[in-house]
């Protein structure tokens, strides 16, 4: 097939200088975002895209559209030139062009979706297979599958689904420093279907355990049989790709049966000599399993619909709202979810420099009107809009029902400078007036405030977090809530806090003179311990029962960062006291604490809650540049700035 030609007119010819593409036979332009032109036949366009074919006939049916320097009709369209081209050559006779960036790639299936071309989404799809344009490794399908649930294309978003759950294990810990390549919401459809195919592996499995996995391997004599009757360690590795299907690889397998030979099998057992074809013979029927069981997960797999407005829970009220009108009221707000508010513009605008600027425009005349009054439509829903309104008059507090509602009221508050309020539900959260986060409500608060720019609740709900477990168990919906960012600065938040109390334990391990564990010096009762630093030079070592106490904590630290709190400071005194409990026939260390143990164990304590308050400032300048809004970066450094 021939190509098109790319024409490239001289500088004078004005309507043509950004010609793409030239067809012969044309009779119509279409018009990118950036003004590139193509002549093409309309006929190809309407058979293959009955949307752009509505556009068409909606644009020249009359009048006529022409360009000032054409004969031939101009429709516009609102892709940009670049991917228009791309898409087209999949649409003529020429030579299709794949764009050579995976978003670049997605972009351009979603916009073949969009005007329904079957034929061409199909022959595009075609050539990303034999080009192998889809990616394999783990953290470029993470991204192809974020940008796969952004376009909604679900065949796209199932396939790099599958690679993922084939090569990692979805946890916090394996994700890491990946959390930021998608948004939460895309991530909580992805831990979804891993966790039904975890679901369906396990049946699956256990039944070709029983059935076909003993026929594939017929003959086989091992030393150690599962209740299968088939050898113990190919049983266990079959229960292991239930558990995390990344484990399903000829690799592991190969593993798996050189542990099994080398824990004193070698002699005895046959399974070193098993012939390859049975293994291959093997591999194919679990590998059918497996990828039968992902095929029936795929159900599961929902595409993320972004929601234009974040408080949509909220938008609407949850029960009948009393119509707020108040006496000569000269203006009406009105929800989203249209009832309205009767108010006062100067009631307004002294309490909102935004409204102030709004309301100082002239009217249109032909402006919506209530009564002769003008209406105002606003996004807020009509709960928000009841608990905002009436903090502006002399009437009975309207108090949000959840932590949650009290944020989007905040935020509303930000977006209309209205600063005074601001302060005012501030101040009722804290006086316990207004409802405050609770237990593991601390993360979706984090969530909310972290992309409404809310600084002071962000800090909170982001040190209250460190009082529980963080896992995706744990996050549960509410990891619908986050932007990839703010995920992903909440880890390392918790991982720098993890290593600073870490760090402080340490310093209490060590008897350097002088020292905060020194006045423990003399216990005859004492714990051999290698110094925690090469530099640190140790004269002596800590009581046992003292030493037990912090280095358990410490190598709690190490192991169980995530699934387990980060509350140190509150556990420290009850288990500092329950140690010594279990040392009272010791003379020396009675009369240290007596001494200076309870101030001993309560700067410990102080030191461990301060490391959280500390790093709060890591937490919100690492993500600062995150903010897509100038003002909230103002906000953010003025803020810290005032501390």
């Amino acid at each position: 097939m021939s190509t098109a030609p790319l024409v490239t007119a001289s500088p004078t010819a004005e309507p043509l200088a950004n010609l793409l593409f030239d067809h012969p036979g044309a009779d119509i332009i279409l018009r990118s975002q950036d003004s590139s032109l193509f002549r093409v036949p309309k006929i190809y366009i309407v058979n293959s895209s009955p949307i752009l074919g509505d556009v068409i006939r909606r644009t020249l049916d009359p009048p006529r559209n022409a360009n000032a320097g054409a004969s031939l009709p101009v429709v516009q369209l609102p892709e940009s030139g670049e991917i228009l081209h791309h898409l087209f050559t999949f649409i003529f006779p020429v030579t299709p062009l794949l764009p050579s960036t995976p978003e670049e790639i997605m972009e351009l299936l979603s916009l073949a979706q969009k005007y329904q071309m079957g034929t061409a989404l199909t022959h595009i799809r075609g050539s990303i297979a034999q080009q192998n344009s889809l990616p394999t490794g783990l953290e470029p399908a993470l991204h192809s599958y974020a940008l796969a649930q952004k376009y909604g294309l679900r065949p796209e978003a199932l396939q790099t689904a599958r690679t993922i759950s084939l090569k990692q294990s979805m946890t916090i810990e394996d994700l890491d420093n990946k959390l930021d390549i998608m948004p939460g919401s895309s991530l909580y459809e992805l831990l979804k279907y891993h966790e039904r195919v975890r679901a369906i592996l396990a049946s699956d499995l256990a039944e070709f355990t029983v059935s076909r996995a003993r026929r594939t391997i017929t003959g086989l004599r091992c030393a150690e049989l599962s209740s299968s009757q088939i050898p113990s360690w190919l049983d266990e590795y079959i229960e292991s790709i239930a558990e995390n299907p990344n484990l399903f690889d000829s690799a592991e397998l190969n593993t798996a049966m050189a542990r099994h030979l080398g824990d004193g099998n070698r002699e005895c057992c046959r399974c070193a000599s098993i012939p390859s074809q049975t293994i291959r013979d093997f591999w194919e029927a679990l590998a059918s399993v497996v990828h039968g069981s992902f095929e029936k997960a795929e159900s599961t797999l929902s595409l993320v619909r972004e929601r234009e407005n974040p408080q949509a829970e909220i938008n609407s009220a949850t029960c009948p709202l009393e119509p707020f009108d108040v006496p000569d009221a000269d203006l009406v707000i009105r929800s989203s979810d249209c009832v309205d508010f009767r108010v006062h513009k100067p009631v307004l605008s002294m309490s909102s420099p935004f409204f102030k600027d709004l309301l100082s425009l002239p009217q249109p005349p032909d402006g919506e009107s209530v009564d002769g009054i003008p209406v105002v439509r606003l996004p807020e829903g009509s709960e928000l809009l009841n608990c905002l309104v009436s903090m502006l008059y002399p009437v009975r507090t309207v108090i949000p029902n959840s932590y949650d509602k009290v944020l989007y009221l905040l935020a509303a508050c930000q977006k209309y400078e209205m600063t005074s309020v601001q302060s005012f539900i501030r101040s009722e959260v804290k006086r316990g007036e207004f409802p405050t986060p609770t237990g593991v409500e601390a993360y979706p608060a984090y969530a909310i405030a972290s992309r409404t720019g809310l600084i002071p609740e962000m800090e909170s709900a982001g040190r209250q977090t460190l009082n529980h477990p963080m896992t995706f168990e744990i996050l549960g919906e509410g990891l619908r809530l986050f932007e990839g960012w703010a995920l992903s600065a909440l880890v390392s938040f918790r991982k720098r806090c993890r290593d600073c109390l870490i760090a402080c334990l340490d310093s209490y391990l060590v008897l350097q003179r002088p020292g905060p564990s020194s006045i423990w010096v003399g216990c005859p009762e004492v714990t051999r311990v290698t110094p925690v630093r090469a530099s640190y030079r140790v004269d002596h070592t800590l009581p046992k029962w003292l030493d037990h106490v912090i280095s358990q904590n410490r190598d709690d630290l190490k192991l169980q960062n995530f699934t387990h709190p980060l509350d140190i400071d509150s556990r420290m005194p009850g288990e500092y006291l329950n140690a010594l409990q279990t040392h009272l026939d010791c003379k020396f260390c009675l009369r240290v604490h007596a001494a200076k143990g309870l101030k001993y164990c309560a700067e410990l304590t102080n030191k461990l809650a301060q490391v959280g308050d500390k790093l709060t400032r890591f937490l919100y300048l690492s993500s600062i540049t995150r903010f897509t809004s100038y003002s909230t970066i103002v906000l953010v450094i003025t803020y810290w700035s005032q501390r």
